[in-house]
């Protein structure tokens, strides 16, 4: 391999970075490609000397972040060859992990400036009936879920950090507890809100609600404190020689175990609502989150359970972090996408739309919300500026509050 050779390769980054091109090199081949790369800085060097000592031109300083790159890919390169020793096919961590990581991470960046106007706006009653506050703990277990894929699925070194290598909190805590078994918890907790109110009839607010919401964050917290109490051995722990999370078979399966009987509990829920006449949206809502969670259980259980070590293989390790989060995210959209979009652009004519159709199917009472809104709020409907075709509200479906203001009497019961 000749000098002019190794110069013309150093600008590509990219594939020094990745180990393209470099890899399949001999040890010799890799010494001499070195040597060369010496050789032409140096002579690069001497070339741009001037009286007043070295000038560094922007050239220069890419050949200096080039044999940076170049060392750091030959560090990747033995853990490459040190994981074909012990009969794995490693990937090394390259731009196609960098990409998924910023592309998932700019989604839930769109969706926090969502969140916040939805908690802004949280008393227009087409919101305020989808609970805003717990989508957004929703949204926060998303972010929890997804640094905990990222730090035990393969896609970033942890050898740097000693927070990384802490393997029982990324993996147990961020990824297992307040990640994917609270993310798929609360949108199964959402299915027992509606069969409560639509099946048998009764409020899910109050002591129910709480009781509810309480049990499922308590058992989380328990399993999470119970794993982490069990010795390292027999759940997870940080392999240096592979730099990754190693975790043991029994404990994925535990996890597993957890994933699926969530799913199982959602079916029973679905099945039993089958026949139920729903208002809006809410029959979308229970079959996506039926068959997210279906996917993310099936994919989860492959990639665990089938794929030997899977973050090893850059297809394995991305294709699964997009399932997990593209696959929450559609679940979340479809539950909140209606009401968000028409309180931003058809306010006033949607709130007339959505209290007309509750009148309109009688759906009143199951879709009640307190009449503690806020006022401002309720004074979007103006009975006397309703056309007969917008809705059936009238003027008879006010009540007078203590100030004189006027707001809607429907409800008094529950938040879907």
């Amino acid at each position: 391999m000749t000098g002019s050779t190794a110069v013309h390769r150093l600008p590509d980054l990219a594939g020094i970075h990745t180990g393209r091109g470099f890899d399949d090199l001999s040890p010799n081949e890799r010494d001499q490609f070195i040597n060369d790369l010496e050789l032409d800085f140096r002579r690069y060097l001497a070339e741009t000397r001037t009286s007043r000592g070295f000038v560094f031109y922007p050239s220069s300083r890419q050949i200096m972040k080039a044999i940076s790159s170049l060392y750091q890919t030959l560090a990747e390169l033995t853990r490459v060859e040190t994981a074909q020793f012990l009969g794995i096919h490693l990937d090394p961590v390259g731009y196609v992990d960098l990409s998924t990581i910023i592309i998932l991470s700019s989604m839930y960046a769109i969706e926090f400036i969502a969140l916040c106007y939805q908690l802004h706006n949280r008393d227009y009653p087409p919101l305020k009936v989808k609970n805003v506050p717990v989508m957004f703990s929703l949204y926060l277990g998303g972010i929890c879920w997804l640094m905990g894929d990222i730090f035990t699925g393969g896609l970033v070194h942890l050898g740097q950090s000693p927070v990384l290598r802490a393997c029982k909190f990324t993996l147990i805590w961020c990824r297992a507890c307040l990640g994917a078994f609270y993310v798929t918890l609360m949108f199964a907790l959402r299915c027992y809100s509606l069969y409560h109110v639509f099946h048998k009839g009764k409020a899910f607010k109050g002591r129910t609600a709480l009781l509810s919401t309480a049990g499922t964050v308590l058992a989380i917290i328990m399993f999470g404190i119970i794993s982490t109490l069990v010795p390292t051995r027999l759940t997870t722990y940080y392999e240096d020689i592979l730099d990754m999370c190693y975790t043991t078979r029994h404990y994925i399966i535990s996890v597993l175990l957890v994933i699926w009987s969530i799913w199982g509990y959602v079916a029973i829920m679905s099945w039993r609502m089958r026949n139920i006449p729903f208002c809006f949206n809410e029959r979308i809502e229970i079959a996506s989150t039926f068959f997210v969670i279906l996917i993310l259980s099936v994919f989860n259980t492959v990639c665990l359970l089938v794929i030997p070590v899977y973050p090893a293989s850059r297809a394995w390790r991305n294709i699964l972090l997009y399932i997990n989060h593209v696959g929450a995210s559609t679940v979340y959209w479809i539950v909140m996408w209606e009401p968000t979009i028409n309180c931003i652009f058809d306010r006033e004519v949607y709130l007339n739309w959505w209290i007309g159709k509750l009148k309109s199917d009688a759906m009143e009472r199951q879709y009640e919300y307190s009449t503690e809104n806020k006022i401002d709020t309720m004074n979007l409907v103006n009975a006397s500026d309703m056309s007969p075709n917008e809705s059936s509200y009238t003027h008879s479906d006010m009540v007078v509050a203590d100030d004189g203001s006027e707001f809607t009497n429907m409800s008094k019961h529950m938040m879907v």
